[in-house]
């Protein structure tokens, strides 16, 4: 399959305005460690083409943002953003949510149902986990993309839709295909313009802005008014030891806690204040396989989502062995992880 000419002769970071990257991206997303930056070099003139783009990256990486960068900065960006996790949708429901339904098509549609596709007509439609999806959805997206048009559940004509397709999975696509449960046609067809991004454990770098970000943003966002105390150099030092298996989403839940705790007569936090948050099992090197520690103060949401996310580190982000490893089926640890989304 021929990439589009705007993105062949992908550069190298190292030849790459790196403030101009920055600047470019900055409305999405805050980074400055080479690694991330690597991995979005080419991302501005992805954007200007058409074809879909295949996102891989774990949890917590940033792949709606990167998608709303996607949207955002290309032809698109006054049309719609149409996000669908197809994780979260009942197999039995995810094609009339995608591609709709007419009214009478089953029991329950009362009325007629402009799918997914149609409501990102001339926009973008953010697929996410997209391995998740069905075999029979699997089929009518293929078609789609061939086609640029969708049928809607018991309806006779077909419907043009305009709609760039950016999707992402926790892990390669390949490993479904080999399981028979990803066409390997719709795998070629959705990453015509892969994008790799890389754990925060791997962007040291990143690991002091954003804590001091995230601090601030949830101290302003607790009634503070003027200068917040910030994470001093240690601080920053002992986060960086520490594996994130929860990505950027923990990082944040994480600086969420340590605010409540933070007293204003504070100007700046030492790794100190990090002993009831991490503990030396969370200070593990990036490949050691310990037990994840849980704070005592944990919520039971938030020592799930922990267990869960150290499962599939352990895993390599396999859902299937992590549901194993602790006991659970995969579409109940499925359940856990949408609902843990948010933070």
């Amino acid at each position: 399959m021929r990439v589009s000419p705007a993105v062949e002769n992908t550069a190298d970071y190292s030849s790459v305005d790196q403030n101009g990257l920055h600047d470019r991206l900055s409305s999405y997303l805050v980074f400055r460690d080479p690694a991330m930056g690597e991995a979005l070099a080419d991302v501005p003139r992805f954007a200007r083409s058409q074809e879909p783009v295949l996102l891989q990256g774990e949890t917590g990486t940033g792949k709606e943002l990167v998608a709303r960068a996607l949207h955002g900065l290309g032809p698109r960006a006054h049309g719609p953003f149409v996000a669908v996790n197809c994780g979260a949708i009942p197999d039995t429901m995810l094609e009339a949510e995608l591609f709709g339904y007419e009214k009478g098509a089953f029991t329950g549609a009362s009325r007629t149902h402009r799918g997914r596709f149609e409501q990102a007509h001339q926009g973008t439609l953010f697929l996410d986990e997209i391995g998740e999806m069905p075999p029979t959805a699997q089929v009518s997206l293929l078609r789609v993309l061939e086609g640029g048009q969708v049928q809607r559940i018991g309806g006779e004509r077909e419907i043009s839709v305009d709609v760039r397709v950016v999707a992402a999975t926790l892990r390669p696509l390949e490993e479904r295909v080999e399981s028979g449960l990803f066409r390997q046609d719709l795998l070629y067809r959705l990453q015509v313009l892969p994008v790799q991004l890389p754990p925060l454990r791997d962007r040291p770098r990143d690991i002091g802005l954003l804590a001091r970000r995230f601090l601030s943003q949830s101290l302003q966002g607790m009634g503070w008014v003027g200068a917040t105390p910030t994470l001093n150099d240690a601080a920053v030092a002992r986060l960086q030891t520490y594996a994130w298996p929860g990505n950027v989403r923990e990082l944040r839940n994480m600086m969420a806690r340590l605010a409540i705790r933070v007293s204003p007569e504070l100007d700046e936090l030492g790794p100190d204040w990090f002993d009831t948050l991490l503990s030396s099992k969370g200070n593990r090197n990036r490949n050691a396989d310990q037990g994840v520690w849980i704070p005592s103060d944990a919520t039971l949401a938030e020592a799930e989502f922990l267990l869960i996310q150290e499962a599939l580190r352990q895993t390599g982000n396999n859902r299937r062995a992590a549901a194993k490893r602790l006991g659970m089926g995969e579409r109940t640890l499925r359940r856990h992880l949408n609902s843990s989304k948010k933070p």
